[in-house]
């Protein structure tokens, strides 16, 4: 009778400690499984193989993108070369590679979760047998919908709304400050130079032109608008320069010698937003691109530049 008994409570036990087990495994499964993301449709966006939700290693090789994943806090471990050269992101990529689409093996080394790259990448197929791709057509989407794009991709729709209702305010705000010193009807140039080239850039081309533009809403001179905004840039000689340059001019350049002969120039010196001293020099590498943290800074120098102008 006690042999049975105690058979029985055997059974019992094993059982019990049976099901424990499993029902710990199966919690530890759903906790270790990785959740898939909504992959929502958008304009621009491919992707390539199942992006993680919330993915804990990411590779940007795409510079336009970079700022965007880092202002929803997500932790990059690989970026270009760009990103590292630009004083707004040098803290917040300190620790990550740099790397290239065409390293595949060091991207691999990072074992990332996502990689993002521009639609023109053409390693895209191999970089997508290391981690789920996202591919972005640039110019698709306007610059800022692209932080509630990504926002939609790893659920972080109410960060990315956080962030655009803040910058709508300081928009707002400085634009009082500016246009009192402007006007309403200023006119502004966006410039970049190299060491033997000169290009004017559109509404959407970064260089501050989203800012200035789209933002803070100047208008162009009418040669721009009408010969770059279309296209987003156009190169001109040095020869015709004045006639593309409005009451104020943004010049981006990587250093101060970039654009030498240009300033001495006496077709630059006769120009009359030269001879007010509308000039606003800019670190191209700063200035390059369109995202959050990028926008942040151009607003900050381009609010402060402007002021400085007042007489």
């Amino acid at each position: 009778m006690k042999k049975n008994l105690f058979k029985t409570l055997f059974v019992a036990f094993l059982a019990v400690f049976t099901l424990a087990a499993c029902s710990s495994q199966s919690s530890s499964k759903e906790t270790t499984e990785t959740k898939i993301s909504a992959m929502p449709k958008i304009d621009g966006f491919t992707y390539y193989g199942e992006v993680p939700e919330s993915p804990k290693k990411v590779v940007s090789l795409a510079s336009s993108y970079t700022g965007h994943l880092l202002e929803l806090d997500l932790n990059l471990v690989g970026v270009t070369s760009y990103d590292k050269k630009n004083p707004v992101l040098t803290d917040y990529v300190k620790d990550a590679e740099e790397v290239a689409a065409a390293d595949l093996e060091a991207i691999a080394t990072l074992e990332p979760d996502v990689i993002v790259v521009g639609s023109t990448e053409e390693n895209i197929e191999q970089l997508a047998e290391i981690a789920p791709v996202i591919s972005i057509e640039y110019g698709k989407r306007d610059y800022l919908q692209i932080l509630s794009d990504f926002g939609s991709v790893f659920n972080q729709e109410d960060k990315a709304q956080d962030w655009l209702d803040e910058w709508e305010t300081k928009i707002a705000d400085t634009k009082k400050e500016v246009q009192a010193v402007t006007g309403t009807d200023a006119t502004f140039t966006v410039m970049g130079l190299y060491e033997k080239e000169i290009y004017l850039f559109g509404d959407n081309w970064g260089r501050g032109g989203e800012v200035i533009y789209q933002a803070l809403g100047y208008t162009a001179p009418e040669k721009v608008k009408t010969e770059v905004f279309p296209t987003g840039y156009l190169a001109i000689s040095q020869e015709v320069v004045a006639d593309y340059v409005g009451d104020y001019v943004i010049v981006a350049a990587e250093d101060d010698t970039t654009g030498s002969s240009l300033y001495e120039s006496d077709i630059w010196k006769a120009i009359p937003a030269v001879q007010e001293g509308h000039v606003i020099r800019v670190d191209a590498n700063a200035f390059y691109f369109n995202d959050p943290l990028t926008l942040e800074y151009e607003l900050e120098t381009l609010r402060d530049a402007i002021l400085a102008t007042k007489k």
